[in-house]
């Protein structure tokens, strides 16, 4: 795969919790497919021993997805399910400058999405429809007159995906809640 994800270390092994966020991105971006997070406690019978031992696996699923990495997880797959373009867009980094960027376009019968993604790190789009674009991790809005955005963004693991607004086919706007990834 793409950056070797399949070789990252776990959270709080070598490389540490910003490397596994950009690779989940990276994972995310590649393979457009929505990461699982999520699970439910199996084995219920009426005996103490299984009872109690649901009960700490119920406890055990509860604690790890309230963790900040699962959050961010959740969330992107969030903005993934609502921006069409990045489930089954054709991707391209044709006038696209920074260090992870690309923009991805969908159009099938009344759908046209069209998405400019950044992550990590600043980025310039060039070449691209005029109009208003609007941020699905943020809300921001910005107005395109000369084919061009710049999108100014810091933080491992942060992201900007910015959605051109279109009559037909309006941009989702910020799309879930802040956590210390995605903000």
């Amino acid at each position: 795969m793409e950056g070797g994800f399949d070789r990252v270390r776990p959270p709080g092994t070598l490389g540490g919790d910003a490397l596994w966020r950009n690779q989940g991105q990276r994972r995310f971006r590649t393979l457009s497919k929505p990461i699982r997070s999520s699970g439910t406690a199996s084995g219920t019978s009426s005996s103490n021993l299984a009872s109690a031992r649901t009960r700490v696996e119920t406890s055990a699923i509860v604690s790890t997805l309230s963790q900040p990495l699962v959050k961010h997880v959740q969330r992107l797959n969030q903005i993934r399910r609502a921006i069409p373009a990045l489930r089954k867009g054709q991707y391209s980094t044709e006038g696209v400058s920074g260090q992870i960027a690309y923009k991805r376009r969908f159009t099938d019968g009344s759908v046209d999405s069209f998405v400019l993604v950044a992550v990590s790190g600043n980025a310039t789009f060039t070449g691209i429809p005029n109009g208003t674009y609007v941020d699905a991790v943020t809300g921001d809005s910005k107005a395109v007159t000369g084919g061009t955005l710049s999108i100014n963004l810091s933080g491992k693991g942060n992201m900007r995906a910015y959605v051109l607004s279109l009559s037909g086919n309006p941009a989702p706007g910020k799309i879930g809640t802040d956590g210390p990834y995605l903000k």
